[in-house]
């Protein structure tokens, strides 16, 4: 069953469906690793969502699930834990914004900062709510 067809009939209330959402996260996340603009990347993914009834803030509650496929097998593709990559994805949702557009960024920045903490760093906000890092 192709990916759309799974969005379209889930096997559940898509929020419950862990396999469901997985499978919408990776179209995403091959989205969001494309070399496109920020914007040609929403305009790629926006059909997904409107197709899957999904919205940003469902993905973005979802991301906490520990047990979500999509967090394990980022998690080993980034070579961490899964409490690591947890802990960067809780650090790059604390970047402002909620649109589509964000969570694409979001989801690249969770990659990256699972880099850092898997090196040593620690993470941290300046005055301004940045993002920085520290040994």
């Amino acid at each position: 069953m192709t990916i759309l067809a799974r969005l379209r009939y889930p096997v559940g209330n898509p929020m419950t469906d862990n396999e469901t959402l997985s499978l919408l996260l990776d179209e995403l996340d091959s989205i969001a690793n494309a070399p496109m603009t920020a914007s040609q990347r929403e305009t790629s993914a926006a059909p997904l969502l409107a197709e899957s009834a999904v919205s940003v803030e469902d993905l973005t509650r979802a991301l906490a699930r520990r047990n979500l496929p999509w967090n394990v097998r980022k998690a080993q593709q980034c070579g961490v834990p899964i409490e690591t990559w947890q802990r960067a994805v809780r650090i790059a949702l604390q970047s402002p914004g909620n649109s589509l557009r964000d969570l694409l960024e979001h989801m690249l920045q969770a990659v990256v900062i699972a880099g850092m903490l898997r090196s040593g760093y620690c993470a941290g906000r300046d005055a301004y709510g940045r993002l920085v890092w520290s040994r």
